[in-house]
């Protein structure tokens, strides 16, 4: 079997951060990773990418702006109020060292919110994206 592609059309800020396969949430919580604190100021790129939906549309927030106009995007900022600090964030380690956010942004976010230093996260090795690989 091969790797399910991913659905939707990346804009090209992203493509160095969305993988290019479909991969399953389920399968990545599942693994026995270990889990490390990381500086908020490693991973805080990922706040200024448009990763969220808006008006039912992909990729066209940042987190950052979420956190400018609270009103404006109440729903994606409740969600990041309500985001689990306890709960790690998910990363990648890719072949050239960068960490990218696999799931957490919401939760990196309130930890900046909070004026955190560090957050923990739990780093999967670019060798094992195939572990969590949606297939056909």
């Amino acid at each position: 079997m091969t790797r399910r592609p991913f659905p939707l059309a990346v804009p090209p800020e992203l493509t160095a951060y969305i993988l290019d396969f479909h991969w399953d949430l389920d399968l990545l919580h599942a693994l026995d990773l270990p889990v490390i604190e990381l500086p908020v100021t490693d991973l805080a790129h990922h706040l200024d990418l448009p990763f969220w939906a808006y008006a039912d549309r992909p990729f066209q927030l940042t987190p950052h702006q979420v956190a400018a106009a609270p009103v404006t995007y109440r729903d994606q900022y409740e969600r990041t109020l309500a985001a689990d600090l306890s709960h790690p964030l998910d990363v990648v380690r890719r072949p050239d060292d960068r960490l990218t956010i696999l799931d957490g942004v919401h939760r990196l976010l309130h930890a900046e919110l909070e004026h955190r230093t560090v957050v923990a996260a739990r780093v999967l090795p670019w060798t094992n994206l195939d572990r969590i690989a949606a297939r056909d």
